[in-house]
């Protein structure tokens, strides 16, 4: 007996792992990548090299998120919440100059502009939202909205 697999979700999560693989190691500057669609719904697009890699953790009352960005100095980045509860943080890493006269062997550290997008559950407070940056590593809470009360009410019948 033969197993399908269908098409679009089995290949798809390949094309989407090769694509942000191939973005992070081969091009620093590539056209966005679909990183995917995570267990909850969210959808995140990866810009740019290897930095910007995030995690989004959830507590009783907030989000958290924390994004790697080191080597980034916090006046090169930027955080913006767009239509959709998208989430972008973006920003530029500079490439150091010092070493005009040396023979490099192994470059592997990436430089340039990158850009990360993570679209934010539908509770979470956009609005007060809270940004620190310590150590190359950023750091957003994002409160959660109280749950919609039940207005429910009885209608009688004539």
């Amino acid at each position: 007996m033969a197993v399908f697999f269908p098409r679009d979700s089995m290949f798809g999560d390949f094309d989407r792992f090769f694509d942000a693989f191939a973005s992070d190691v081969f091009t620093p500057t590539a056209p966005a990548a679909s990183a995917g669609t995570g267990a909850t719904g969210t959808v995140s697009r990866i810009r740019g090299g290897a930095l910007g890699r995030l995690d989004l953790a959830e507590t009783d009352s907030s989000y958290v998120i924390h994004a790697d960005l080191p080597g980034v100095a916090k006046e090169n980045v930027s955080v913006s919440v767009g239509d959709g509860n998208v989430l972008t943080i973006a920003g530029e890493r500079q490439q150091n100059s010092e070493t005009k006269d040396a023979r490099r062997h192994i470059v592997e550290r990436s430089y340039g502009r990158f850009e990360r997008s993570v679209r934010l559950p539908e509770d979470a407070d956009v609005d007060k939202v809270q940004a620190k940056m310590a150590d190359g590593v950023l750091e957003l809470s994002l409160p959660k909205m109280p749950p919609p009360e039940n207005k429910t009410r009885t209608i009688t019948i004539q």
